[in-house]
Order: C-alpha cells, then sequence, then structure tokens
C-alpha cells in the first residue's frame, strides 16, 4: 500500500550506484564552496579550467561500470523458459544436432528451464549465468567475448567524461 508499491521500480542492485553518486555531488559541492569561498577572501586564484582528456580518463572506467550495470539490470529481466524446438528453429544444424549444455551447470538445458541468451547467442541457466555474474565475470563462459560492447562502453565513457567535468568544474 502506498509507498511500498512505489519503491518496486528502484533495483535494489542501483542503490550502491545511487549512493556514490549521491556522494560525489556532496563532494563536488563541498569542494566548490571551498574553492568560492578562498577566491572572494582573496586567497586562490581560478586557473586554467580542466582538461577534457583527464576527464575521460576519469570517466572510462566508470564508463564500463555504468554500462555493465545497465545491462545486467535489463539482462536479469530478458530471461525466458527454454523450448528446444523453437532454439533449433533459430540456429544452425551444428547446433540442432547436439543438446544444448549449460557450460555453468553441467547439466542439459531441458525444455522449461529459465535460460538467458547472451548477445553471442550461447544459452544459460537464468540462475547459473546469475552465479558467474555474482563472481564478477563479465564475458561469456563460453567465448569470452564481453557481456557489453566496447563502442557502447566508448560512448558512455564520453558522455560520463562530460558529466564528470561539468560536476566537478569549479563554478
Amino acid at each position: 500500500m502506498g509507498l511500498q508499491n512505489q519503491l518496486n521500480d528502484v533495483s535494489s542492485d542501483s542503490i550502491p550506484l545511487l549512493l556514490i553518486a549521491l556522494i560525489a555531488r556532496f563532494i563536488n559541492h563541498l569542494r566548490s564552496s571551498l574553492f568560492h569561498l578562498l577566491h572572494f577572501l582573496g586567497l586562490s586564484n581560478p586557473g586554467p579550467g580542466p582538461d577534457y582528456d583527464d576527464g575521460l580518463l576519469a570517466g572510462s572506467g566508470l564508463a564500463g561500470l555504468a554500462v555493465l550495470a545497465d545491462q545486467l539490470a535489463l539482462n536479469r529481466h530478458l530471461s525466458f523458459q527454454y523450448d528446444r524446438n523453437r532454439h533449433d528453429q533459430q540456429n544452425d544444424a551444428v547446433a540442432r544436432s547436439r543438446d544444448c549444455d549449460c557450460v555453468v551447470c553441467l547439466s542439459t538445458l531441458r525444455d522449461g528451464d529459465q535460460v538467458r541468451m547472451l548477445n553471442c547467442r550461447h544459452l544459460f541457466h537464468k540462475s547459473c549465468f546469475d552465479g558467474w555474474l555474482d563472481h564478477l565475470n563479465f564475458n561469456c563462459p563460453i567465448c569470452r567475448s564481453p557481456l557489453v560492447h566496447r563502442d557502447l562502453v566508448a560512448h558512455r565513457g564520453r558522455r560520463l567524461a562530460a558529466d564528470l567535468l561539468h560536476w566537478f568544474s569549479l563554478r
């Protein structure tokens, strides 16, 4: 009732990211206030603005984390029930000729199992792959392709760098 129903939209996995963003915003506010006070008292000269490349370096590590968090949140909701007939129709003859196994638990995928398909088209039990992610393995267990495409990380890195420069700039 009331507030509880509205909180279902917030994933518990996103709370640490929100806390980090709030702490960064608070530190930025304190830093900006301190520099304004020093400038007002005549104890500080405004220096050159921050360099964009420095922001890009700072944002690049966060970019992978942010994109991965988005993908994982989306991926946790995009599991489906395995149907061998449907899977065989979507894949080539080689895949049809053998049973699909989950390489995490080494069990055969059966009709009705909750599964997850990665961008590389490999299938895993949902619970097995969630356990794989819980061990901070952010690639496919079979082909080792990254869960998030590099172009997406680069794009998010540019956006985060611009955001970081905006948040931490002296104003």
